[in-house]
């Protein structure tokens, strides 16, 4: 298996890392190492992946290079990536050296950070096994603090270390609950983490669905040769990064990368439109019978919902500097519409105990505050109550999980004689902004929608939606 690269791999040197490489990853910050190499850039990256799949055998196999291929209606382009230098799994990322690593990045999902949901505190049930053996860890957390105090211990140099997953102010929430393992792991690190260690905030975005035999047949198709590693994105992609870093890091703003001090902006944005969509066409598209992103947001009727939802999303932002909110929704729709891109649902579904009450819950507490409405949120959430913990399988074999479905499904099956006893429980779970939780219109309105949608079919259910929209119009 041979690929030709613009660049010498043997000129690449092992400067940063990154803990997560999944399919994201390879699609998406890959990417921009790949262009500052061909670019004439030294900067390789060294992964490791502390959970399964183990991919570091296919990595060697292929000689460390893979392909991505990015397609849309207007055409495809494949192109091999070879900047990933090593990859390391559960069994050899122990004794990994990151002596000559100085800028780092994660994609661990929320699940990873080891917290309590909806806030920055480090939850220690989770992590019960990592203190008890600080120099042998399991999770992400303990083993970025046992590098960490290796790295204090060697008297080597400070590093950034930089969150790249969907959760709000993700570096924030790193820097604290590594702050806090390390406190409670290590009792000298805490106070070398403050001087030698920054957490910089990011927003990343490009659409990458879990591959399948039809994405693996195109990629080999259009590649010309089988990759076990390659994967399949949208050409779209952003990564906004603050500015603030504690050692040497890539030149990432020439080939692309913002780098900002008001990130903020710029993750709500995306968080709230393009993620919230995502959500919401996940709840209401697999009531309306769709098992992908692309049958949901090209569904007439779902659609034309898009709009007045992407509108009151757009009510809670601040326009990032040099964005138009109402392009940027057009163009989330868009992306979605995406013919090649078929993304499930059950995929988006998944662990929407952490993504709801960023993306849906707290722009509906913006919009109840300043005396809104909030409907367009409360019929994605009661999509939600309807649907978690139901163990729903698409065609493609794709189960919905969530840390709280057991929890949820419970309360789904005692009061599911009563949409408002059901509303109420749901809003009532610590998830929720305190404004949801005590709203007594907003419970009402999602209790409206458990029973519009309850025990409907999907062309009943889309005739409600459609019922709704021209109410709108009409008022």
């Amino acid at each position: 298996m041979m690929w030709e690269l613009s660049y010498n791999r043997a000129a690449l040197r092992s400067h940063a890392a990154h803990l997560g490489v999944g399919a994201f990853h390879r699609a998406h910050q890959q990417g921009y190492y790949d262009d500052l190499a061909c670019a004439g850039g030294d900067w390789g990256v060294v992964g490791v992946n502390l959970t399964p799949p183990d991919l570091a055998e296919r990595h060697a196999a292929q000689g460390g290079v893979y392909s991505v291929l990015t397609e849309d209606g207007d055409g495809a382009t494949c192109r091999p990536i070879g900047t990933l230098l090593e990859l390391h799994d559960a069994a050899s990322a122990p004794g990994l050296d990151w002596a000559g690593i100085s800028f780092a990045t994660l994609t661990i999902t929320e699940k990873g950070y080891c917290h309590h949901s909806g806030t920055t505190e480090l939850d220690p049930d989770k992590v019960v096994a990592d203190l008890a053996t600080p120099e042998t860890p399991r999770t992400a957390i303990g083993y970025l603090a046992w590098m960490l105090e290796r790295r204090r211990r060697a008297g080597q140099g400070p590093i950034t270390l930089a969150s790249c997953d969907n959760v709000p102010d993700n570096g924030v929430l790193l820097g604290a609950v590594l702050t806090d393992y390390a406190a409670r792991a290590f009792p000298e690190l805490s106070r070398w983490m403050a001087q030698n260690v920054a957490f910089p905030t990011s927003m990343v975005d490009r659409i990458v669905p879990a591959m399948s035999d039809a994405s693996r047949a195109r990629l080999e198709v259009a590649c010309g040769c089988a990759d076990t590693l390659g994967v399949v994105a949208e050409p779209f992609r952003q990564w906004v990064i603050e500015d603030r870093f504690a050692a040497s890091r890539p030149a990432l703003e020439h080939v692309g990368v913002q780098v900002t001090s008001d990130l903020a902006s710029y993750e709500h944005m995306k968080h709230r439109l393009l993620n919230g969509l995502q959500s919401a066409y996940a709840e209401l598209g697999r009531l309306c019978g769709h098992e992908g992103s692309h049958g949901a947001a090209t569904d007439p009727v779902l659609a034309a919902w898009a709009v007045p939802f992407l509108a009151s999303q757009s009510d809670t932002l601040t326009c990032p500097e040099g964005e138009d909110l109402e392009i940027y929704g057009r163009t989330s729709l868009r992306r979605l519409q995406n013919p090649t891109i078929h993304h499930p649902l059950n995929q988006i579904a998944s662990d929407a105990s952490f993504k709801l009450p960023q993306r849906i819950g707290a722009p509906a507490a913006e919009l109840l505050a300043r005396g809104a409405r909030a409907e367009a949120q409360a019929m994605v959430l009661a999509g939600w109550a309807l649907q978690v913990g139901d163990g729903q399988v698409d065609c493609g074999g794709v189960t919905v999980s969530d840390p709280m479905a057991t929890d949820l499904a419970a309360l789904r099956t005692r009061h599911g004689g009563s949409a408002e006893d059901l509303a109420r429980a749901l809003l009532a779970q610590p998830i929720w902004p305190e404004r949801l939780r005590t709203d007594p219109d907003f419970a009402a309105a999602t209790a409206h929608w458990i029973r519009a949608f309850a025990a409907a079919t999907p062309a009943t259910r889309r005739a409600r939606i459609e019922e709704f929209l021209r109410e709108r119009m009409n008022a």
